[in-house]
């Protein structure tokens, strides 16, 4: 049994989403560790002392996340020294690493990262490549406890580097497989209605890791023929939602096409302002593949870049499937390419219509030729609207070039 402890006033104050949860969670379950407790917590002495008292008593494995840096309100491991009844003792090799950190920059270290160097007795200080404070890993018998500092980016490192194989090793005999099935265009809600009859059977177990847009699948068990079958069968009834199996985001997906395939690629964006740029370019070696895009969010912009008519925008609109097969008309005249996506919508929460709800997106593509559109309606605020329209465009793709 697994709890989490997230710490920080940022958090409860909704300054600052709770990603490292949504992380651990997602990770611990496909190591068969499900979480079955979450508290957030302020920075506060008390709370954190009392909050260890019950998952240390009740769990096997707690995590903590948040409170390790240097300054007067992370007060985390002293909290953690005293509940386990531990002192801080300074930790040489440590603080040379985080003096090197600082010398890189061609910095002193401040004297108060020195408290990042404290380390209770009894415990494992685990090395964090990407920041100034390590983890920390205490066991006693069969029970784990784990302190990780808050930043999402160090949190996911020292897991990976770290806690992952230290609790695959410790409570699991068997090796745990896992599979992912990615889901696009369908709800949770509606998957598990077109599964309703099929039931994992005894050993094989089934997560579901709903995304903004997309749905993820997740077996997990010991026996391989068994996860293969039980796939087999779910496949017949949602195979039409697939777009990947253990994969990573949409962008990583159509990075592993495009890399090193000669294939040329570009965007062109209005509501999405950039957003599947970004997602596309979040990936090391894209230039191999990614000649850019444009954002031509103003009409001036889609009229003098890439040559829209104001006939057309007039007649259709700028949301409109007219304009953004246009669009992409226009992106192939500023460069050769392969392949191309464009983009146009409406992202609200204002600007739209009777006909043109808040959430209309349509869509173009090019591929080695061949070109196609269509118009969804997406639901959500505006955020949520943006990130759906740029990964269904990812998807879309993937799908176009997986059937090729």
């Amino acid at each position: 049994m697994t709890a989490i402890i997230s710490i920080g006033n940022e958090i409860l104050l909704g300054r600052t989403l709770n990603s490292n949860l949504y992380y651990l969670a997602d990770k611990l379950a496909g190591i068969g560790l499900p979480v079955d407790y979450a508290i957030t917590i302020k920075d506060d002495p008390e709370e954190i002392k009392r909050a260890l008292t019950h998952c240390w008593n009740s769990f096997d494995v707690v995590i903590t996340t948040g409170g390790l840096g240097p300054t007067a309100d992370d007060i985390t491991k002293q909290c953690i020294a005293e509940f386990f009844g531990s002192s801080l003792v300074f930790d040489e090799e440590i603080w040379n690493y985080v003096v090197s950190l600082f010398s890189r920059r061609n910095m002193k270290a401040p004297e108060i990262n020195r408290n990042q160097a404290m380390v209770p007795t009894n415990f494992k200080a685990l090395s964090n490549k990407l920041g100034t404070a390590p983890g920390l890993f205490y066991e006693a018998e069969q029970k784990s406890f784990f302190a990780l500092p808050g930043v999402p980016i160090e949190m996911k490192e020292l897991f990976e580097d770290h806690m992952q194989s230290i609790l695959v090793n410790k409570y699991h005999k068997e090796t745990v497989l896992i599979r992912n099935i990615h889901t696009a265009g369908v709800s949770e809600s509606a998957l598990a209605e077109l599964m309703r009859n099929l039931q994992p059977p005894e050993g094989l177990s089934l997560a579901w890791l709903p995304q903004t847009g997309r749905v993820d699948i997740r077996l997990y068990g010991t026996n391989q023929d068994q996860i293969n079958y039980f796939e087999t069968q779910l496949i017949e009834l949602i195979g039409k939602h697939v777009w990947a199996f253990d994969a990573g985001s949409p962008a990583c997906v159509l990075h592993e096409q495009l890399y090193n395939s000669g294939l040329k690629l570009a965007v062109a964006e209005s509501c999405t302002g950039g957003l599947l740029s970004r997602l596309i370019t979040d990936n090391s070696g894209c230039s191999d593949y990614f000649m850019g895009g444009v954002v031509s969010y103003h009409n001036d912009l889609k009229t003098r870049i890439l040559g829209i008519t104001e006939e057309l925008l007039e007649e259709h609109g700028a949301v409109s499937e007219e304009v953004a097969r246009a669009m992409l008309v226009g992106l192939f005249k500023l460069h050769r390419l392969d392949l191309g996506i464009a983009i146009t919508g409406i992202a609200g929460p204002e600007g739209g219509s009777p006909d043109k709800p808040v959430g209309t997106v349509c869509f173009a593509y090019r591929c080695k030729g061949e070109v196609w559109s269509h118009k969804l309606i997406l639901t959500g605020n505006r955020e949520m609207i943006r990130i759906k329209a740029a990964e269904h465009a990812l998807i879309s793709m993937i799908q176009k070039l997986g059937s090729r």
